[in-house]
């Protein structure tokens, strides 16, 4: 599944680096872009949920902000 998301709390390229490290540990390829505040994730939907990987970026500091 590939899905884009918009997360208003990235500010930098360290955001970017962050949230590609974190998703990859959870078998998510994650492309950021913190000028335009979006994440597209690509991940298979029988090896992680949405809501493991919404909690992950939560924890990280990129909660509630969402819009799919």
């Amino acid at each position: 599944m590939q899905l884009k998301l918009k997360l208003t709390k990235m500010h930098c390229k360290s955001c970017e680096l962050l949230i590609k490290e974190d998703m990859a540990d959870l078998g998510v390829e994650a492309v950021a872009d913190h000028k335009l505040n979006t994440v597209t994730l690509k991940f298979n939907e029988k090896d992680i949920s949405l809501e493991k990987i919404k909690k992950k970026l939560e924890e990280i500091g990129y909660p509630e902000e969402w819009k799919v």
